[in-house]
C-alpha cells in the first residue's frame, strides 16, 4: 500500500526543487521532509535523488514517480468525492463534462437557473475536448459532440439525449472578399490559408475532415492553436480563416464575420449523457432540461 503523506511530500520536493523549499512551502521542519524521503526510498528500493554540492538533484527514477503518482492522487481524489457523496446523499456536488464552446454559451445560465432552485448544490466542470475525459464515468452529465456520418455509439451505463445539430461556419475579416457572399460553398476554401483549431482526432476535427474530404480538397493550415480566442485573433491579424462550429462564435472580435457554409455544410451533433444511476434525481433530470432547452436557443 502507497503512503499518499511521503508521495505528497515527494512530489512537492520535485517541484520545489530542493528540501528545504518542499518544507517552507508545506511548513514542515526540513529534517521531517527527509525523514519522510529516506523512508520513501526505502520502501521503493531505489534512490529518488543524489547530493550536488549543497543542493539535490533528482534522478530519472524520482521524476518518474513523481509523474506517475499525479494519477494516483486524481484517484484518491475521485474516491474521496465518491465517499462524501455517500455520506451526504446523492447529488451535492455534481460533476458535468462538456467541450470549451458549451462551458461559455451553455453553463452560466444552466447553472444560475439550477442553483435557484437547488441552492445547495456544488458544480465541478471538466473539459472533455479536445482531450477526452480519463474516467468518463466520474461525471454525472456529459455534454459531448459526435460526428453525424459515424452513426451513434452508445456510453454504457449513460442515457443518452441529443440537444442540437450545430453547423460549422467560415470566419473571416469584414474586408475578405468572401465576406460579400450570403454563403461559402466549401470548396472556395480550397486554396485559402486556414488556421486549425488543432482538434485533429476529436470529433469536431473529424467533421470537418470529412467534409473537407466530401469537397474534394486537402485544408492548408498556415497555422494553429488549442485555444479559440487565439485562433479568432490570429485571423483579425489577417493570418488565414477558420472554420469553427456556430456555437463557438457567438461573441466575434470586432472586424470578424461567420459565414454559412454549403456544398456541404459541416455538421456536429450535440449530445448529454446522463449516469443511469442518477438520472432520477431531481436536480440532474432538471440540469438536462436546461441544457437541453439552451440547445433549443442556440438552434433558433
Amino acid at each position: 500500500m502507497w503512503d499518499l503523506g511521503r508521495l505528497r511530500i515527494w512530489r512537492a520536493v520535485v517541484a520545489a526543487g530542493s528540501v528545504n523549499g518542499a518544507a517552507r512551502n508545506l511548513r514542515y521542519a526540513p529534517a521531517s521532509v527527509s525523514q519522510q524521503i529516506i523512508a520513501l526510498e526505502k520502501s521503493v528500493g531505489f534512490p529518488l535523488y543524489r547530493r550536488v554540492g549543497r543542493g539535490i538533484e533528482i534522478t530519472e527514477a524520482g521524476q518518474r514517480l513523481a509523474d506517475q503518482a499525479e494519477e494516483l492522487f486524481a484517484a484518491a481524489g475521485r474516491l474521496d468525492t465518491l465517499v462524501a457523496d455517500l455520506k451526504s446523499g446523492p447529488g451535492t456536488r455534481v460533476r458535468i463534462g462538456c467541450f470549451a464552446s458549451a462551458a461559455k454559451e451553455w453553463i452560466p445560465q444552466v447553472l444560475r437557473q439550477t442553483v435557484r432552485r437547488f441552492p445547495e448544490l456544488q458544480f465541478d466542470i471538466q473539459s472533455n475536448e479536445p482531450v477526452p475525459l480519463p474516467d468518463r464515468g466520474a461525471v454525472d452529465i456529459d455534454i459531448s459532440n459526435e460526428v453525424p456520418h459515424l452513426g451513434v455509439d452508445p456510453v454504457p451505463g449513460y442515457t443518452r439525449t441529443e440537444v442540437l445539430l450545430d453547423p460549422f461556419v467560415v470566419v473571416v475579416p469584414r474586408t475578405h472578399a468572401l465576406a460579400r457572399l450570403d454563403a461559402v460553398p466549401l470548396a472556395e476554401l480550397a486554396e485559402a490559408p486556414l488556421i486549425d483549431l488543432d482538434v485533429s482526432g476529436s470529433p469536431t476535427g473529424q467533421v470537418i475532415d470529412h467534409a473537407v474530404a466530401s469537397a474534394g480538397f486537402v485544408p492548408r493550415y498556415v497555422a494553429g492553436a488549442e485555444d479559440h480566442y487565439a485562433v479568432l485573433a490570429m485571423v483579425g491579424a489577417g493570418i488565414g480563416l477558420t472554420v469553427q462550429p456556430r456555437l463557438a462564435v457567438g461573441d466575434l472580435p470586432r472586424g470578424l464575420v461567420a459565414l454559412p457554409l454549403v456544398d456541404p455544410t459541416p455538421v456536429r451533433r450535440i449530445v448529454v449523457h446522463v449516469k443511469s444511476t442518477v438520472e432520477h434525481v431531481a436536480h440532474i433530470e432538471y440540469l438536462r432540461h436546461a441544457i437541453v432547452r439552451q440547445g433549443s436557443k442556440a438552434a433558433g
